[in-house]
């Protein structure tokens, strides 16, 4: 009996050191789990603090204000430069009349211009003319609608008014060419040599603009320069626009 009771004893010792070692070893991995539970939470919300903070219904593009607002004025700066490169490109175009047009003395009576000569000695070898008449250089009939003056290879021509040259060139009829812009018209000088402006120039009245020389398609009647005039987008005769020396 007493041997049962001390097998007993030895028994219930050995079953509570297994108990508590097993209780031992759960509560170890309890802990070990919670540690690691807490330690990616804290993990979990230090990376969501560092993450950057985006306004409810706003878009993330990617770039910020500054970006945007700097590529912006970079593109109206480049607009506005466009724009004024391309107001300055803008090629000259020839004036035309307008669907109702005024017979030629209307319009010429409507311009309040007082042009000069355009060179010093004055002589006239072929007028103003809307009716056809022959040219005997090219063969052809013809209106004429300008005005012939008489000159030397050489001498000076002078600007008729006031305006801006819109365009400078060389034509296989009308020889050498230089068109100025008026405020209320605009003058061809046509069959010229050496031109003294450029595209773009301002010239005054009386201004020395270029040389004289000769007209290709007329170069069958005596040396001459042909001017032309164009106000309300149609030909008139330059010699009405000369103010009177009376």
């Amino acid at each position: 009996m007493k041997l049962y009771n001390a097998n007993k004893r030895k028994r219930s010792t050995k079953e509570r050191v297994g108990f508590y070692t097993a209780l031992s070893i759960c509560l170890a991995a309890v802990g070990m789990a919670a540690y690691s539970t807490y330690t990616n939470l804290s993990s979990d919300y230090k990376a969501a603090d560092t993450a950057p903070t985006v306004a409810v219904n706003n878009v993330v593009t990617g770039v910020t204000e500054t970006e945007e607002t700097t590529a912006s004025e970079e593109t109206t700066e480049s607009e506005t430069k466009g724009s004024k490169s391309a107001a300055k490109a803008t090629p000259f175009v020839e004036e035309t009349a307008p669907s109702e047009t005024k017979s030629a003395l209307e319009t010429m009576l409507s311009v309040e211009t007082n042009l000069i000569y355009p060179l010093d000695n004055v002589k006239i070898i072929k007028p103003y003319n809307e009716e056809t008449e022959y040219n005997q250089t090219l063969s052809v009939w013809e209106a004429h609608t300008g005005v012939d003056f008489a000159c030397k290879e050489g001498d000076s021509v002078y600007a008729m008014a006031d305006g801006e040259v819109v365009k400078v060139y060389d034509d296989d009829f009308m020889g050498k060419t230089l068109i100025v812009k008026s405020p209320t018209c605009t003058i061809y000088y046509n069959g010229l040599g050496n031109i003294t402006v450029n595209k773009g120039d301002t010239v005054e009245q009386g201004d020395t603009i270029a040389t004289a020389e000769n007209v290709p398609a007329e170069y069958m009647d005596d040396n001459h320069i042909h001017i032309a005039v164009k106000a309300g987008g149609q030909y008139v005769d330059p010699l009405e626009l000369i103010a009177s020396e009376e």
